[in-house]
């Protein structure tokens, strides 16, 4: 994260509240534009690569003198530094043996010999730190890097001055003049012990001021190694070596106890020892003793055979609730592509020039900055202001359209004020917008070792931080967007994060997608991560008729789930299969089957939202509602998504029950109101640019990329993985139960109270039935635009009369009568 300060120096209280605006003035603003025009000149790229080249040809000059005077220059040279000066030396250039010549051979003895003696090498790696940063446009920290090797220069001084204190050097000693008088003095002072206390205090010191910046060098310079071994290699070794974990390491730290892994090889240890780029910090192991209690164990009885199949590497996921899905191996992150991110790489010169042009299009409005935190993210910049004493946040809220102007800039976004921050923040996108890759933020420390239920990596903020939000807590989310902003990535994104987190016994699928194009994807996954009715082919939904149809299963589902916990005595699926692994697993019913199952979290994501509604309308809004308002604390939750927010297609109902929401750029204010309840994602500007709200508090974050390649790699991992599953229970997907709706409680099905009270389309339902000799529930709907459930309830009817035959899964029913018998049959009713 790069925040820097501004203080532009602008008060009132020097002047007086009611001084005039005079010369007083004039005299600010020109010391202002001066210093900012010394700060925009020593930050462009022009500039900062001069330095850097002078810099650079300093440290290499100083090394070459250096290095010279310690291979024998210093001895053959010291007379003539004693005893002439740096212009009489120079001529005479034929008496001099330093290949720095006569300024080398000077500068040599003073800071060497007569200074900090071998200490002096510091010189040359701070000179050869500031021009590398300079080169590579980053953040320089003059001075710290400068403060922080003068200190280091006289402390290993004064450590390499005590360590060979005592030994006869004929020329110079170590430690130089400096360190070994300095010893000396101190040996004089406190006594020999003293002399040794105080350079142990001294190194101490040093170690806990200079350690970041130690740690900070020695990753940077493993960075380039690796880099140069990438570049090196061929195309399957560059991902091995790109410094990111497998997914079992990933996983193993979330997930599994220490323990319970194989043994690591060297060049894992190395991959865990490397620092992520895009984070600036490595991930950290946990304590073995606080995964034991946060995860729960195998059986009992299984343990010795899990504990064999890990030291055989048969055995990959030891912690699988069930113990059914031991074998399976999560995705490797070397599946997704090695995109790189740099923020460093936004225009120093362009935050500066926003900068001044904000605090001059306010000062023209008599709105005067005590000063401006920058926050550098991905897509934007947030400038965070902290105004005057008495300045109206409604005045500043009231600019944004003048900003926008003065920075020529699309989708300024002034958040007035910022919640618990007590400052005004001015959102102002980047020239350059950076893609957040999906593989670095997912190895990163925050999701790897996140205690979400149901993780969802949803990109990163504008202070260029991973966001993880847990679907559990929303517990069902919205997402709205127009075409093209990143809506589909958005929800490929959140799927995997959820297949990269959960394995297939506690997680479960029903994807919902009417353009069949979304999602087939992922119709891979079927066997061990889909849910679908019994009787279903696809387990991917396409048809309108279709989906109300599962809608209506989940909701079964939900009500017969609720009835387990109230057997079992539990409010929640969490502590339901907690009392599954306590021993609730092993009871039996009368036929020796298991009595309880294990609960999988169920995710229903949905696309084209709005497509449902105009087909559907309340058939597919009543039971996306019940199961909005009941289904959190059975673990079913659901994500839908749209591109057009209007009010007809989401309600106030779906509004009141979808507390997570997701919105993408959208046309206008109306529709962002729609979907956050208050305007700001008509500013966004596209490309993954959204805005996250839950319960009200909103997040601006860049949607992570994955491009589809990426998503069909592992799919084909995980199918593989299906493909050579042998265990007979896994070659089916997690059936939903059948919906028992309102024919089934009113006696539909062949009980005869149920054709007394026939639709007033059954007639005519059923002679257009025998006269196609086709009898399918969609057929109905589209001959009468009637739902689904009624159409299902007219097909039922004719069933208990006999007309036509039982539901075969996808197939049309089969027509038992000719168009004669059902006329007699029809008069008979």
């Amino acid at each position: 994260m790069n925040n820097e300060t501004y203080n532009p120096n602008i008060t009132n209280a020097k002047k007086g509240k009611g001084a005039p605006s005079g010369s007083g003035k004039n005299d600010q603003e020109g010391k202002l534009t001066f210093i900012n025009r010394i700060s925009v000149f020593f930050s462009s790229a022009r500039t900062r690569i001069v330095l850097g080249i002078i810099l650079a040809l300093f440290a290499i000059y100083l090394l070459i003198s250096f290095v010279s005077f310690f291979a024998g220059a210093g001895i053959a040279d010291q007379n003539m530094v004693s005893n002439y000066d740096i212009v009489e030396n120079a001529q005479q250039p034929d008496q001099i043996s330093n290949l720095g010549a006569a300024v080398g051979a000077w500068a040599s003895d003073h800071i060497i010999a007569n200074g900090v003696g071998v200490a002096a090498v510091i010189l040359v790696i701070w000179s050869i730190v500031i021009a590398a940063r300079l080169f590579r446009n980053e953040k320089v920290h003059f001075f710290s890097y400068t403060l922080m090797s003068i200190f280091s220069t006289i402390t290993f001084s004064i450590l390499i001055g005590a360590l060979t204190y005592g030994i006869d050097y004929s020329f110079f000693h170590l430690g130089g003049a400096f360190g070994y008088y300095t010893n000396k003095w101190l040996i004089g002072a406190i006594g020999y012990i003293g002399m040794i206390a105080v350079n142990i205090i001294l190194l101490v010191i040093w170690g806990m001021l200079c350690y970041k910046t130690i740690m900070l060098i020695y990753t940077k310079t493993k960075e380039v190694i690796n880099r140069k071994k990438f570049d090196g290699d061929d195309v399957d070794e560059n991902v091995a070596e790109q410094n990111v974990e497998s997914l079992d390491e990933v996983i193993g730290r979330r997930q599994y106890a220490v323990e319970s892994q194989p043994e690591k090889t060297s060049k894992q240890e190395d991959e865990e020892k490397t620092s992520f780029p895009f984070m600036g910090k490595k991930p950290e192991k946990k304590k073995v003793e606080k995964k034991k209690q946060e995860q729960p164990q195998v059986q009992a009885s299984s343990e010795p055979a899990v504990m064999a199949g890990i030291e055989s590497g048969e055995v990959s996921n030891p912690n699988d609730p069930t113990g059914e899905y031991i074998h399976y191996k999560f995705p490797s992150l070397d599946l997704l592509e090695n995109r790189t991110m740099s923020v460093d790489r936004v225009d120093v010169e362009e935050q500066e020039s926003n900068k001044n042009r904000i605090i001059e299009t306010l000062g023209h409005y008599g709105i005067q900055i005590k000063h401006i935190d920058v926050h550098v993210g991905p897509t934007v910049t947030l400038f965070e202001i902290i105004p005057e004493d008495g300045v109206k946040v409604s005045k500043i809220r009231n600019l944004e359209d003048d900003i926008a102007l003065s920075l020529a800039a699309l989708g300024i976004r002034i958040i007035a004020p910022m919640p618990g921050r007590g400052t005004i923040g001015i959102e102002v996108p980047n020239r350059d917008p950076q893609v957040v890759p999906m593989r670095q933020v997912l190895a990163s420390k925050k999701f790897q070792e996140t205690k979400c239920k149901l993780p969802m990596c949803l990109g990163c903020t504008v202070t260029n931080e991973v966001f993880v939000a847990d679907l559990t807590k929303m517990p069902h989310l919205l997402v709205a967007g127009a075409t093209g902003k990143g809506k589909s990535v958005g929800l490929n994104a959140i799927i995997t994060s959820l297949l990269y987190s959960k394995g297939p016994s506690e997680l479960k699928f029903v994807l919902v997608d009417p353009k069949r194009v979304e999602f087939s994807v992922y119709a891979d996954l079927e066997k061990y991560f889909f849910a679908k009715p019994e009787d279903e082919d696809r387990a991917i939904v396409t048809q309108t008729d279709k989906v109300v149809k599962v809608l209506n299963c989940l909701v079964q589902e939900m009500e017969n789930r609720y009835e387990v916990l109230e057997e079992v005595k539990v409010r929640t699926v969490e502590d339901y299969n907690a009392k599954w692994r306590q021993g609730l697993r092993n009871e039996r019913d009368e036929h020796g089957d298991k009595k309880y199952p294990y609960m999988p979290y169920i995710v229903a994501i949905i696309d084209e939202f709005s497509d449902m509604m105009m087909t559907a309308g309340k058939e597919v809004e009543t039971p996306i509602i019940r199961i909005a308002q009941k289904a959190r604390a059975v673990g079913i939750h659901m994500i839908i998504a749209t591109q057009r927010p209007s009010v007809q297609v989401v309600t106030g109902l779906i509004r009141a029950n979808f507390p997570g929401r997701v919105a993408f750029a959208v046309s206008s204010s109306t529709d962002s109101r729609i979907i956050l309840d208050a305007p700001g994602a008509h500013r966004l500007i596209g490309r993954g640019d959204m805005l996250f709200s839950v319960n009200g508090e909103t997040t601006r974050l860049q949607c992570p990329f994955i491009d589809t390649k990426e998503i069909v790699d592992i799919c084909d991992f995980i199918r593989e993985q299906e493909e050579n599953d042998r265990n007979i229970e896994h070659e089916h997907p997690f059936y939903l139960p059948e919906y028992v709706g309102e024919t089934e409680n009113n006696g539909g099905g062949g009980d005869a109270s149920s054709l007394k009270d026939r639709d007033p389309l059954f007639e005519e339902a059923v002679r257009y039935i025998v006269q196609g000799d086709v009898a399918s529930t969609s057929s109905l709907q589209r001959r009468y635009e009637i739902g689904y459930n009624r159409a299902g309830r007219i097909m039922d009817q004719m069933e208990a009369a006999g007309i036509v035959g039982p539901a075969t899964g996808g197939k049309p029913r089969k027509v038992l009568i000719s168009p004669a018998d059902a006329e007699g049959l029809l008069s008979t009713l």
